[in-house]
């Protein structure tokens, strides 16, 4: 769903609602976990359908366990990508 909001400039601007998902992604070099970032009751297979270059994780930890606020991963060096299970 769609709002209008007003800009410094006086124009409106559309924003959409989005919402995060948590998943691990594996890849060559190990597991991913992080969060991808979808339009509102988007679904995460529908998303990975549409092939994407990249896979953007924010809130990212890295196989050897430091993290990083955003990663890009090659969807060429993806092997598996699961949900994490909801606490």
């Amino acid at each position: 769903m769609s709002e209008r909001n007003g800009t410094p400039d006086g124009r409106d601007k559309e924003t959409v609602e989005r919402e995060k998902i948590a998943v691990e992604v594996l890849t060559v070099l190990g597991w991913y976990r992080g969060t991808i970032t979808l339009p509102s009751g988007g679904r995460l297979l529908d998303y990975l359908n549409t092939k994407p270059d990249m896979i953007a994780l924010t809130n990212a930890v890295l196989p050897a366990g430091n993290g990083l606020p955003f990663v890009a991963l090659n969807t060429e060096q993806v092997l598996a990508i699961r949900p994490q299970a909801e606490a």
